[in-house]
């Protein structure tokens, strides 16, 4: 498929649904620092369980991964962990270890990074990282002028002290993932999975569709006319991309909404019901079993344990 044309889907309106999904999963970024070291250093986020970047954005260092060997990194250069996979950046070729330090008093060249996160509704258990690898390197060179625009304007905030400053910062950060997500799928063309899905013709419509109305009784020959498909060949298409039929795949989404509604402790396992478009309470729950494993009232213990009693216990 043309690079152009994989572009021109993922961003018609139409066919948006990366926006769509993206939107639902609450997508947030923040930029939590901004450091500037020199001499011997090293700098280890791993653990935190969420989705991370490091922005070289002047000066040199070194890329650690699990794996494999050390890889130089230089200004302008963006790291993308979607996954919160083992790095480690440092001044030196070798690797010191987990821990993050900096030697005072050591000679060296000096580097300035943007470090942040991406946060999302369910943490890292969501259809767009599930599919992404551990690492994703933008070399400066290679991410295209609205991708270089952003790391730029990154970079020249961090530096700067000026009211806003953190506000704008994970605003820009918030793109920042948008546009890596381009740049991944402009490189690598997937060939099966999510992003292919969402970038398919016929059934990015009805990827769209489910999750722009997830409530409606959506039947198999619905979903097919969005595709412009017939029941039977759009049946297969869909499997062949998404590896679950697509009544499979509305009512897994429809679970995922649900916990996010569950983490409102205000609103009654019966309104979430009637807002998925199930006709009765009864239904949902046993369609929430089934799917998760696990009770409405389960789960919205787990989500917020330290909140007042919740409405009903599901």
């Amino acid at each position: 498929m043309p690079r152009e044309q994989l572009f021109a889907m993922l961003t018609h309106e139409r066919t948006d649904v990366i926006s769509s999904i993206l939107g639902t999963l609450g997508l947030r970024a923040e930029v939590y620092a901004s450091p500037t070291v020199c001499g011997l250093w090293q700098i280890n986020t791993t653990g935190r369980h969420r989705a991370s970047f490091h922005l070289i954005s002047r000066g040199n260092c070194w890329l650690h991964l699990r794996g494999r060997e050390p890889q130089p990194v230089r200004g302008g250069d963006l790291i993308v962990f979607p996954n919160d996979a083992w790095h480690v950046l440092s001044s030196s070729q070798e690797a010191g270890g987990d821990e993050s330090y900096i030697v005072p008093d050591t000679p060296g060249p000096t580097t300035s990074l943007v470090c942040g996160h991406f946060d999302f509704v369910y943490g890292l258990d969501n259809p767009v990282l599930d599919i992404l690898p551990d690492c994703i390197l933008v070399p400066a060179e290679m991410g295209g002028s609205r991708l270089g625009a952003i790391v730029n304007l990154l970079s020249e905030e961090a530096a700067l002290d000026q009211p806003g400053r953190q506000v704008v910062l994970d605003k820009l950060a918030d793109s920042l993932f948008v546009m890596t997500l381009r740049y991944y799928l402009a490189q690598q063309r997937p060939k099966e999975g999510w992003l292919a899905a969402a970038a398919d013709s016929g059934i990015g419509m009805a990827l769209a569709a489910i999750h722009n109305e997830p409530h409606r009784p959506w039947q198999l020959a619905d979903l097919a006319l969005k595709a412009h498909l017939s029941r039977a060949a759009f049946a297969a298409r869909f499997n062949t991309l998404l590896g679950v039929p697509p009544i499979a795949y509305l009512t897994s989404w429809r679970m995922k909404l649900a916990e996010r509604m569950l983490a409102n402790q205000r609103m009654s396992v019966d309104a979430i019901a009637e807002k998925l478009g199930y006709e009765t309470s009864a239904a949902f729950r046993r369609a929430f079993k089934r799917v998760t494993g696990r009770t409405p009232g389960m789960v919205r213990r787990r989500l917020a344990p330290d909140m007042s009693p919740h409405v009903d216990g599901g």
